[in-house]
């Protein structure tokens, strides 16, 4: 048995399986999820789990070089926005328009669906390498 970190068998897999430059999605609630995505819904009750705690959990064990989000995330949830930005640290963020966020997404390796009920909360992560 694991003694830390992420103890989802699925999330495990998911980010053992990435590689540089590969990509997955962190989503809220209420995001689309395409129908024939590898998608790990982790979705309780609404707010649990958060996806400020998924991400950090993901962002303590994957190397990543940067992340794209809906540009909208700015004005319609700031405090968001900026723990997103502490958790993730010093990479390139790419602001983009929800629907291109969206079209650009739809190739992503993985998708885990948080229970958050904040407007925008997506964030799509590109892998970087531990070498």
């Amino acid at each position: 048995m694991k003694k830390g970190g992420i103890l989802n068998p699925a999330i495990c897999s998911l980010l053992a399986e990435l590689g540089h430059s590969d990509e997955m999605l962190i989503v809220d609630a209420g995001y689309p999820l395409p129908p024939d995505g590898h998608v790990i819904d982790l979705t309780l009750t609404p707010g649990i789990p958060r996806f400020l705690d998924v991400l950090r959990a993901v962002a303590e064990e994957l190397v990543i070089e940067a992340i794209s989000v809906a540009s909208e995330i700015r004005e319609e949830s700031p405090k968001l926005y900026q723990e997103i930005l502490k958790i993730v640290g010093d990479v390139e963020v790419d602001e983009l328009p929800h629907h291109e966020f969206r079209e650009q997404s739809m190739a992503v390796k993985g998708i885990i669906r948080t229970a958050e009920f904040t407007p925008y909360a997506n964030v799509r992560i590109l892998c970087g390498s531990a070498f």
